[in-house]
């Protein structure tokens, strides 16, 4: 979904901020392609940390990006150069393109792989408003204040698998509950929180018996915002959850200055507006400076968090393999589909393991670089039905399948037609099975007129790639109408 690097030495001497004395942990990680960041508060703040963090917040002396601080000290050794996009000078003026592999290297390098300059501004860009957002979002919510801890960049970000521009961020926020751990193996009832199975991939959260006595506990006057998200049978509702998060959301926006009527944040003396929209469990910032042409998409997401052994290893679920463990797994509010009522539906959360898959694509070499090209051909397909995650999971299954690193250090040219060929026979039945619980299609409600011509499309493509001798003619796949005519010229 770090440390407090923006500031320099003598501000870091003057001012407290968002992670100083108050933060128990700080961390940052870059790889190729993009980076993650994680932060845990503590959970009682004082009077006098929030002042000074308001304080450093409106400063104008905070001028050096907040992620670019940690990134320029973190130690780089052994981090590929992709790390901040590539340079601009090393794309060719005139490729060599002898074979496949040459062939994708070179369009990879023109129009997947993120670019230095995109990848500095757009992150100096998100740090800023984001930074500022959270920490207004904790000074106008006590709830928030309390309980926000970890912040997660996750989606592409997070996975080093963000393609083209750094333009779209997904970031997890998760917000504490004042019990959520223990668990009665016996006596389900006396569990904090009580994770009752839905539909492959969802469950309902019931508050157990020590959970119903929280208003006659200390906090209650923070606490009790927990209450209102809960029914008279004592289940926490997604829909008030949600509800509370986006009222947030907008009471934050409120306090920002505005131009006509909408919010907006100065970045290097630029000003950018912040409009919003809503889609399923995200608020999305919708970033636009007003001086260029500059756009960005923020998605903020709310989530729980669980211990790993309160996964549900039954009613088809996998248990999760000792490789690829982590201490905890998420709950997310993304409302169920199908045949459910409307009852149903407001009571249910989404199970995700963004830890433990992180784990299933670690020390798989060119997997990353696999993925990258079949995200490109997605989009220049336009497979809208086919989210990243559902091409993310074809890969989780033959990682499983294979057992061997090694498998992953063949030639691009070499896996990517094993992963084209993958995707053509999931598009030919109709089935993309979610790792976690096979029970669960991916892609059960994708229309069928559509999925047959995407189908024959990857067809014709594996003809080509059977045929070494026609390779040149992948770029036709991989690049849209405008690139391709474009990119002939090399051909």
């Amino acid at each position: 979904m770090d440390g407090n690097n923006n500031r320099n030495r003598q501000q870091n001497n003057q001012n407290s901020s968002w992670f100083t004395a108050a933060t128990v942990g700080a961390g940052l990680a870059v790889a190729a392609g993009g980076l993650y960041l994680w932060a845990n508060r503590s959970s009682n703040g004082n009077n006098q940390t929030r002042e000074t963090t308001q304080q450093s917040t409106e400063s104008s002396s905070s001028t050096s990006s907040y992620l670019s601080g940690l990134m320029n000290r973190v130690n780089m050794s052994g981090i590929q150069h992709e790390a901040h996009g590539i340079p601009e000078q090393s794309i060719p003026e005139i490729p060599h393109i002898i074979n496949l592999d040459t062939l994708l290297h070179d369009i990879y390098l023109r129009y997947i792989a993120l670019k230095r300059h995109d990848f500095s501004h757009h992150y100096r860009v998100f740090d800023t408003i984001f930074l500022k957002m959270h920490r207004t979002m904790q000074r106008v919510d006590r709830y928030y204040q309390k309980y926000s801890s970890t912040v997660q960049v996750s989606g592409s970000h997070y996975d080093r698998l963000r393609i083209k521009k750094p333009d779209e961020f997904d970031i997890d926020i998760f917000i504490g509950l004042p019990l959520n751990i223990k668990s009665e193996a016996t006596d389900a009832s006396k569990s904090d929180i009580i994770l009752e199975s839905m539909a492959a991939g969802f469950v309902k959260l019931k508050m157990g018996t020590q959970f119903q006595k929280l208003p006659y506990r200390d906090d209650w006057e923070v606490n009790k915002t927990l209450f209102s998200w809960r029914n008279d049978e004592y289940y926490l509702l997604r829909s008030k959850f949600s509800d509370w998060f986006k009222s947030l959301v907008y009471r934050a926006l409120n306090e920002f200055e505005c131009i006509g009527n909408l919010p907006m944040c100065y970045v290097d003396s630029n000003a950018y507006v912040i409009g919003t929209s809503e889609a399923g469990p995200a608020v999305t910032l919708k970033i636009k400076c007003l001086r260029t042409n500059f756009k960005m998409d923020v998605d903020l997401v709310p989530v729980l968090k669980f211990p790993e052994d309160r996964w549900p290893a039954d009613n088809g679920y996998r248990k999760i393999p000792e490789l690829y463990r982590d201490e905890i797994f998420m709950v997310v509010p993304k409302p169920i589909k199908g045949k459910f009522e409307a009852n149903d539906v407001s009571k249910s959360w989404r199970m995700s393991l963004i830890y433990q898959e992180r784990r299933i694509l670690h020390n798989t070499h060119n997997l990353r670089q696999t993925i990258r090209f079949l995200k490109k051909l997605r989009d220049t397909f336009d497979m809208y039905y086919i989210a990243s995650y559902y091409i993310k999971t074809l890969f989780f299954w033959e990682v499983h399948a294979q057992r061997d690193p090694a498998f992953w250090r063949q030639a691009n040219s070499k896996l990517f037609k094993i992963m084209v060929t993958r995707l053509h026979a999931a598009l030919t039945r109709r089935h993309i099975p979610y790792f976690w619980n096979e029970s669960y299609n991916l892609i059960e409600g994708a229309p069928d007129n559509v999925v047959a011509g995407h189908v024959a499309k990857l067809a014709k493509l594996l003809r080509i790639l059977d045929n070494p001798l026609e390779y040149k003619k992948v770029a036709e796949f991989l690049l849209t109408p405008s690139e391709f005519a474009d990119y002939s010229k090399f051909l």
